[in-house]
């Protein structure tokens, strides 16, 4: 019985020295916000209401997560825009004009107008159409009638059949994408959702690219927003007065009869210089011929210098050879070599570029399906309606209980979302060391962010919202494995008493022992006794 209680008393030593080194190794484990022993058991568990952020944004070099420069839409896209159409190219034109051939006959065309804005009418020539609505289009074919004195008073009428250029598109995760003709000036999006057959529930943004600025084209409604106090760009050159080609000159051809041309415009000063030189006939001067070869002599770049050098002649290469000099210009004549070797290099950067300014309104699906009305915007003219297909994944790593890709699958997930998704931490994992590897848009580059999960559940940091292709790695530490086998080793039971294995156990705990009661029952039958 006395070595029974001596091994009693060495396992309870060996339960408060294991309970010492318990409370040693796991001293950094129990400073706050840490749980006691486990550091994998995160949480903020409150006794009252708190509230957090989430940040969009962790570093200067993270751009917008929707499309750039998206706004919210405002009162202005709730009203319809009504307006009569207005002709533009491609358009098809059909005109109807009584007696205008012959009395009593009608005049009936089909006309498809021209990339330009232009239709050809027999006895008017070309009219500029583009821009004008169908009743404009009547009165001006009406007055070039009169005044050319074919009819004193016409009667026409204009229908504009096919109107190419009012039009809406609709591209992206829609089952019927497309361009739509926008035939009635009131047509919203829930109107369009219905055209192109819905779209998906995981849909949870759409954007509309609405043109701006860039002035009303062919059938362009007013809709489109042209700013105040900018002038409407001119995208179609008119063609060439006729009035600067001048009068015709009389000319002969090979079988003697005569051609009319029209006469040129006066010649600038070099060009009479250079018509000199190359006419057969003309006067020439010494500097004159000389100018004009030099002129005329190709042209090397020279890379190293960024500048145009002229290519030696024959004189030249002859003149060094033989050791003499070449021999310069005559008076008049220009300088070949240093004058063209001294111009500027062209400045590509100086050319203009016209560029479209375009708006992007931001439309919140799930408020558009329930009814609200400030996203049910109407419709412009050359809309395109964008609802983005989602290809967004982001990537967990390290110590996580399902490592692997995972999709968005049009949701925002945060870093706390992305870990339960995962199931949690592994047994291994120290959240305090978690990094978030994020790849620069439109670069080569990764960003390495460090992230302390532990703060962050604990509600000391504000949640970080993922972004596509983000790798969410999750770190251990070096006193991970210890906590790990001590919080295995030893479980609390009732009476505060400790459940050991045999990491801790004495040589007798190896095999399985016998019952005691069984034990002395043994003895007591072994002496003889009934009981």
């Amino acid at each position: 019985m006395g070595i029974e209680r001596s091994g009693t008393m060495n396992n309870s030593w060996k339960g408060i020295v294991a309970g010492l080194l318990l409370v040693g190794l796991a001293g950094c484990a129990m400073v706050p916000p840490k749980s006691f022993l486990d550091p994998t058991k995160v949480g903020m568990f409150p006794l009252d209401y708190r509230e957090g952020g989430i940040r969009r944004v962790l570093t200067p070099r993270d751009g917008p997560i929707a499309l750039a420069n998206a706004t919210d839409p405002t009162p202005e896209d709730l009203v319809p825009v009504y307006e009569d159409y207005r002709i533009g190219p491609l358009d098809g034109v059909q005109i109807f004009i009584n007696d205008f051939y012959q009395a009593g006959f009608p005049y009936s065309a089909n006309i498809e107008v021209t990339a330009t804005g232009y239709i050809s009418i027999p006895q008017l020539g070309l009219i500029k159409v583009q821009g004008m609505t169908a009743q404009e289009l009547e009165q001006d074919l009406r007055t070039r009638i009169q005044e050319a004195g074919i009819l004193p008073d016409p009667i026409i009428q204009v229908l504009v059949t096919n109107k190419r250029y009012q039009y809406f598109n609709v591209i992206g995760s829609v089952s019927r994408a497309g361009a739509y003709p926008l035939t009635q000036p009131d047509t919203r999006l829930l109107d369009v959702l219905g055209m192109v057959g819905d779209i998906g529930p995981e849909a949870k943004r759409l954007y509309v690219i609405r043109r701006v600025g860039a002035g009303k084209v062919g059938g362009e409604q007013s809709g489109s927003e042209t700013p105040s106090g900018e002038e409407e760009e001119k995208l179609i050159i008119p063609p060439p007065d006729e009035s600067a080609l001048g009068s015709t000159l009389s000319v002969q051809v090979g079988d003697g009869s005569a051609q009319r041309s029209p006469k040129k415009p006066a010649a600038s000063a070099p060009d009479r210089a250079f018509e000199e030189v190359m006419s057969p006939g003309g006067r020439q001067s010494g500097g004159t011929k000389q100018a004009a070869k030099s002129r005329m002599a190709p042209l090397i770049y020279d890379p190293t210098t960024g500048k145009l050098r002229e290519a030696p002649s024959r004189a030249s290469s002859s003149a060094s050879s033989s050791g003499g000099k070449p021999a310069s210009s005559a008076s008049g004549g220009a300088a070949t070599g240093e004058a063209v070797g001294d111009e500027e290099p062209f400045d590509w950067e100086a050319i203009p570029e016209y560029e479209l300014s375009q708006r992007v309104i931001e439309i919140d699906v799930e408020a558009l399906r329930s009814g609200d009305p400030r996203y049910n915007i109407v419709v412009r003219n050359r809309d395109v309606i964008n609802i983005p297909v989602d290809t967004g994944v982001f990537y967990m790593m390290g110590e996580v209980s399902r490592p692997g890709v995972y999709a968005f699958n049009a949701r925002e997930i945060t870093i706390k979302q992305a870990i339960a998704t995962v199931g949690g931490f592994s047994q291994l994992a120290w959240p305090s060391r978690c990094e978030i590897i994020r790849r620069e848009k439109g670069t080569d580059k990764q960003i390495t962010i460090p992230v302390n999960l532990d703060r962050i559940f604990a509600g000391l940091d504000d949640d970080i919202l993922l972004r596509d292709q983000d790798i969410v790695n999750v770190g251990t530490d070096i006193v991970a494995p210890f906590l790990f086998v001590i919080r295995n080793s030893f479980r609390f039971a009732y009476g505060f008493g400790f459940v050991y294995d045999r990491n801790f156990a004495d040589k007798d705990a190896f095999g399985a022992k016998i019952n005691p009661q069984t034990l002395r029952i043994q003895r007591r039958q072994s002496r003889g006794l009934p009981f």
